[in-house]
């Protein structure tokens, strides 16, 4: 049976002081996947509306990420999350679980435009079912009110956008420099730029104050960078609220 690639996205899974976050139960899903059913890609993180009237623990943010299924699989992957979601997530949490193959989306551009929507509007979960099943995409409630549907949708679409998100994580190499060609043979980034758009100059060297963390830019994960000295320096979490 022929593999196509997935979308899998969750959202509203924690409470405040809740052992674990909606990213760890999402790496969680990621590695299973990875182990037994296909590669995966690394996680974004999109940012979401920041509104008193969504109920949203701290960030209001939803986790994506994409594999290589065939339909078979598909239905097992589903089942295993929707059982492990409603099983770690904190009690008061309101999950909500979407997927779905790259090549079922009827609108591409109506998609993405409901996950540009929910960084700047409130919206509903009737409008999160619509735009689910017009574009064919499975959509569920795990548990309590389900608030987390609205997320997860949104994070399949930014991620579908592929200009959107931060790479969850934050990459230690346990030097104090690296050259840009050296850092790319390693596989970490697919494009390292400028924080104004150039590619960066494979000769130079980046000096590392204390991590690497990308983003996604053009459907590729991109590290970024500023000028630094003769150097460059790597854009931390802080210089990346925009994604």
């Amino acid at each position: 049976m022929n593999k196509h690639k997935v979308y899998i996205a969750i959202d509203d899974t924690d409470e405040v002081g809740y052992y674990t976050s909606t990213g760890e139960i999402c790496e969680d899903i990621r590695e299973h996947i990875d182990k037994n059913h296909s590669r995966t890609t690394p996680i974004s993180r999109h940012q979401l509306l920041l509104d008193e009237r969504i109920p949203y623990t701290s960030h209001n943010s939803s986790m994506c990420f994409t594999c290589e299924l065939d339909l078979e699989t598909f239905e097992q992957v589903k089942n295993f999350i929707l059982s492990y979601v409603a099983d770690k997530s904190a009690p008061s949490s309101s999950p909500g679980v979407c997927m779905g193959f790259e090549r079922d989306i009827c609108n591409r551009d109506a998609l993405i435009a409901y996950g540009l929507d929910a960084k700047k509007i409130v919206l509903t979960k009737e409008s999160a079912y619509e735009t689910a099943a017009a574009q064919k995409l499975f959509l569920k409630e795990v548990k309590n009110k389900g608030n987390g549907i609205i997320g997860a949708l949104a994070g399949v679409a930014l991620r579908a956008y592929g200009n959107d998100g931060r790479i969850k994580g934050k990459i230690k190499l346990g030097k104090k420099s690296i050259a840009v060609s050296e850092l790319l043979e390693k596989g970490l980034f697919e494009e390292v730029r400028l924080k104004h758009g150039k590619t960066a100059d494979k000769n130079h060297h980046i000096v590392i104050n204390e991590y690497l963390k990308g983003v996604y830019i053009d459907h590729k994960s991109v590290l970024l960078l500023e000028e630094y000295g003769g150097f460059y320096k790597p854009l931390v979490k802080e210089d990346l609220l925009d994604y």
